[in-house]
Order: C-alpha cells, then sequence, then structure tokens
C-alpha cells in the first residue's frame, strides 16, 4: 500500500448528501443514523451577560431603597422626638418654670428642626437616586425582554426546521418502500 492513498468509504453506508438509504437498513436504524443538532440561542452570551447586569442593577435598587427606608425610619424617629419635646415644652410652660428650661428645650427643638430638614433633604435626594435606578433596572429588563422574544422566535424556526426535516424523512422513507415496493418490470 502506498502510504498516501485515501481510503475508500465502506460498503454499504450512503453518504448524507445523497439521499438514498443503504439496503437492509431499517427505519430505525435510519432514525438513529439522523442526528438533529441541539438548539443553541446564538447571543446566549449576550443574554448571560445581560442578565448579570440586569442583576446588578436590581442589587443595587434593593440597596437605595434599604438607604431610602432607614432615612425615612431616622426622619420618624426625630419627627416623634420632635412632638414629645414639643408637648413636654408646653407642659412645663402650663406648670410654670424657668425660662432657663425653657430655652433649652427649645433649643432642642430647633436642634430637631435642623435635623429633620436634613434627613428630609437626605430623603429627597434618595427618592432621586431609587427613581433614576428604577429607570436603569427597566431599561436593564426591556434588554434581557427583547433577547429573550429573539430566542423565541430562533427556537420556533428551530422546531419549524426539525419539523420541516422530519417530514423530509418521512416523504423519502415513504418513497423508498414504494420504490421497493413497485413491481420490477
Amino acid at each position: 500500500l502506498a502510504p498516501y492513498t485515501k481510503a475508500k468509504p465502506p460498503k454499504g453506508r450512503v453518504g448524507r448528501d445523497s439521499g438514498g438509504t443503504p439496503e437492509g437498513e431499517t427505519p430505525e436504524a435510519r432514525r438513529r443514523r439522523v442526528f438533529v443538532k441541539k438548539f443553541q440561542f446564538s447571543l446566549q452570551a449576550m443574554r448571560d451577560y445581560r442578565e448579570r447586569l440586569l442583576d446588578e442593577e436590581k442589587g443595587t435598587l434593593q440597596r437605595l431603597k434599604a438607604e431610602r427606608d432607614s432615612i425615612e425610619e431616622h426622619l420618624r424617629r426625630l419627627e416623634g422626638e420632635f412632638i414629645g419635646i414639643s408637648r413636654e415644652m408646653q407642659e412645663k410652660q402650663e406648670e410654670g418654670t424657668t425660662i432657663i428650661e425653657l430655652k433649652k428645650l427649645s433649643a432642642q427643638l430647633d436642634n430637631l428642626r435642623l435635623q429633620i430638614q436634613d434627613q428630609e433633604a437626605a430623603l429627597a435626594k434618595a427618592e432621586a437616586q431609587v427613581g433614576r435606578q428604577m429607570e436603569k433596572v427597566v431599561a436593564a429588563n426591556q434588554e434581557v425582554s427583547k433577547l429573550d422574544k429573539l430566542e423565541e422566535r430562533q427556537r420556533e424556526e428551530y422546531r419549524h426546521q426539525v419539523s420541516k426535516a422530519e417530514e423530509d424523512r418521512i416523504d423519502e422513507f415513504v418513497s423508498q418502500n414504494l420504490v421497493r415496493m413497485a413491481p420490477a418490470g
């Protein structure tokens, strides 16, 4: 044998492009020979990346919401404290107290008013951040949804192609059987 000779295909096998089936091959053997490529979304890596971004944006949104909620809670505590000191000051005025005591309570109220104003400003800023982050989450979600729809369209096309290939295989099988059953003549 020469070292560079081409190997011949084994007898009884028919190439994929020839459209024929080897003699004596059962339909089950034919089915095993037909391989259907598993569906794979062409933009899966992009979709995975967009989903990771969406998850990160959602995580940021949750963190910002937690910060906003903390500010709201602190603001409620300050307002409750302000109401308590206001009542105390009013009671002491009705009972009669020293001017030093009233000035002390008045200073506490002034301090609480400033803290409340600061917390209200911080709350407004936090609300704005939550709103902006919510827009980012919505945009990221829309990107993932677009890719999901594209994947579904590709999956439908794949199903259609598989169905068409199955129909072609059945047609070929039927025609082969008709050819075999036809009287020779």
